[in-house]
Formats: C-alpha cells, structure tokens, sequence
C-alpha cells in the first residue's frame, strides 16, 4: 500500500476517534431529566352523620278526579219528554228541586181523576149501610168521603175498628179501589224529575219534545261541589295508608289546591295499573275543579320512629351502605323501613358514623377514602404551596 493512501486511512480513523469522544464529552455535560413522581389520587365522598328521628312520611299518587254523585236520567213512563226552565243542553247548570224534565201527563191525570171519582161513588154508596149498621164509625167515614179532592192527593182510608167492618169495606172493592189510586198517584208523579241536589248536565242523549218509552236514557247528571279522586297507589305503599286520613290534592297545571280525606281503599289490584286503587274524596270545593281533571294527591302515611332518610341510589346490594371510619370505606347493612321514589328511610348504623349519601364507583370495602369537606382543605393546602414555590423561584 503506498504511503499516500495510509496517510489517508489514518488521518480519517483520528477524525472518527475524535468525533465519538467529542460526542460523549458533550452528552457527560447534559443534566439528567428529573423523575416525575406519578401524583397520588385521593377519593372524596359525600357523607352525612347518623342521626334518628321520628319521620313523617306521605304518599304521592296521581289520579283522575269525578263527580262523586252522577244519575243517569231515565224515563220511568212513556210519552213526550218536555224541558222546563232547565234547558236540556250540556254543561246547564241547576239547583236543588228545579224540575229537570217531564213527560206529558194528560191521560195519566185524567185517567186518576176517572178513578177517584168512582171511588167517590163506591164511598157514596156506602154510607148509607155505615149509619144504619156500623153508626159508632159513621162519621169517620162521612168526613172522609167530604176531604176528597178530585185534583188533590187521596187521604189515607179511616181506621177500620171491627173485624165486621173490615168485611163490610172489603166486599164492596174499597179497599182495592183505594191502593189502585195510590199506585196511579206513584205513576203520575213519575212524569216530573226534579233535581235531587244542585249540579249540572253533562250528557244529553234526546232533545226536547222527543217521545220516550220507559227505560230511555234521556242524559246525565252530575253533582257540584262534590268530588272524588281515583289515585292508583303501589302495593308496597297500601299498609302506609289510613281510611279517614285527611288529603292534600293539587292540579300541577292551574297551582290550585284542595283538602280531601281518604275514603275507600281498593282491596284488589286494578290489572291497568298493576295497583291499588285509593278513593279520595273532595267536598265543600270552591276554587274551579273538574271532571276527570288529572290531580296529584299527598296522602300522610305513618310515622316512622327512629329512621333516617338518605338518598336511595346510595343503597347497593339490596340493603348494603358505604360507612366513612377512620378514612376508610366500609360495608354496612341497614335495615329499610320505607322506599320512596328517590329517597329510603333506614335504620340499623350506629349514631355518629359517617354515612356515604352518594353512589359510589369501583368503590370496594376497605378502600382509603376522605370527607368531601376534606378536598377544600387539600385543594387550599395545594395552592399555598404552589404561591410558596414560585416566591422562592423568583427569590
């Protein structure tokens, strides 16, 4: 090899030897990176102390509210059905003993009339042989005979007082002549219907001058003032609920509130509703309120003595709570008194533990855990000192 080329191969081999030393010279003066200490996480809850109490609690349920007084208005005779001064329209209002309809009664009163004045004659007729033969009851029977009006209700017969005057009034169809213008009477007072209470129509199935057949239904009626809530109640609230116990019901949609008492409870489930159904009955109304309106009621169920109420979904496990001791998480049963939508009323800790109020994640038994209040502590101790850090940087 000649000289030129090992010069050559020599000179380059020092550069790469000097390269590679300068290299780790300059990488022996770079600072090592400081270790990033992975922060420690700490996990807060929300707690709240065990204190009893005796708890009142209630019921809330929804329901359709209906007149608690409704008559079908149907006709007990034939003829042509008339209104009065009540007009036959929906939503008529009227008062107690105004005449709501009638039929027309011109054959039945004449036909009465016909009938009273036989048994007029057939009195006539008699009292002739009365005074001969039964004088001591004579009178009687002659000042009968005188109160009989033709247009007026029939008087009740005198008192029969010996089985032989019994006999005498009997063979000569008094007494049968008698009840059958009684029954006559009891039909033709069928033609009028008056109202039984004050309220309002609120179904109409024929117009007036219309003919009727006995057993048509000629509308509906309903009674102001007086109402009744049909709420469906869950099963497992039932044995909380009195009869007689006062109500408070409420229209979420107009904000008016009425006081109402619980009047019948259901003793079978309603298959619509899978439910029981409770009657709440409401009386002595004055602010607005209507058929099948949707209310809400509040129904005051029994006291719970010594119980806490906490907020439901805290509760895993069927009956199994998180217990704050010591900062650390344990496992707790409770005994459940009452389940209400959101919340429970329990008993079975002791007082003074630290009961969790929140549902808890990946939590585990054991597991280190702090007070809520703790983490503004934590956060404050933190911030005082970063402020610290950085004074003594720029120091």
């Amino acid at each position: 090899m000649k000289l030129r080329q090992i010069i050559i191969l020599g000179v380059a081999g020092l550069v790469l030897i000097g390269s590679f030393g300068v290299s780790k010279f300059l990488a022996g003066q770079k600072e090592e990176p400081e270790e990033r200490k992975i922060p420690v996480t700490k996990k807060y809850v929300a707690t709240e102390r065990v204190e009893y109490s005796d708890i009142k609690t209630d019921v809330q349920a929804y329901g359709r509210v209906q007149s608690s007084h409704t008559l079908d208005l149907l006709s007990e005779v034939s003829g042509r059905m008339y209104e009065s001064r009540v007009r036959l329209k929906e939503g008529v209002n009227f008062k107690k003993g105004n005449l709501i309809f009638y039929i027309d009664d011109t054959e039945a009163s004449l036909n009465l009339k016909s009938q009273k004045s036989n048994f007029l004659r057939d009195i006539a007729a008699i009292l002739p042989d009365l005074k001969l033969d039964y004088s001591e009851n004579y009178e009687q029977w002659n000042t009968y005979f005188s109160s009989i009006v033709i247009d007026g209700k029939l008087p009740e017969l005198p008192k029969i007082i010996s089985q032989k005057e019994k006999t005498f009034i009997a063979t000569k169809g008094i007494f049968s002549s008698f009840y059958a213008i009684k029954s006559a009477e009891e039909r033709l007072r069928k033609h009028k219907f008056y109202a039984p209470w004050d309220g309002s129509i609120s179904q109409i199935n024929l117009e007036t001058g219309a003919f009727v057949n006995p057993g048509v239904a000629i509308g509906k009626i309903m009674r102001s003032g007086a109402f009744e809530l049909k709420v469906a109640v869950e099963t497992r609230d039932i044995p909380w609920i009195e009869r007689g116990t006062e109500a408070g019901v409420v229209s979420e949609e107009t904000q008016l509130s009425w006081n109402g008492s619980v009047s019948r409870i259901s003793d079978y489930v309603n298959q619509n509703t899978q439910s029981v159904d409770v009657f709440i009955t409401i009386e002595g109304v004055t602010n607005a309120i209507y058929d099948g309106q949707f209310l809400k009621a509040s129904i005051p169920a029994r006291v719970v003595k010594n119980g806490m109420e906490m907020p439901r979904n805290a509760i895993f496990n069927g009956n199994e709570v998180f217990v704050l001791r010591d900062s650390f998480l344990t496992v707790e049963q409770v005994d459940i008194f009452r389940l209400n939508e959101e919340s429970a009323i329990v008993g079975g800790l002791e007082n003074g533990d630290d009961l969790v109020i929140e549902p808890l994640l990946n939590a585990y038994n054991n597991m280190k855990a702090f007070k809520l209040d703790q983490r503004e502590i934590d956060v404050k101790r933190a911030n005082d000192g970063a402020l610290r850090s950085t004074a003594t940087a720029a120091n």
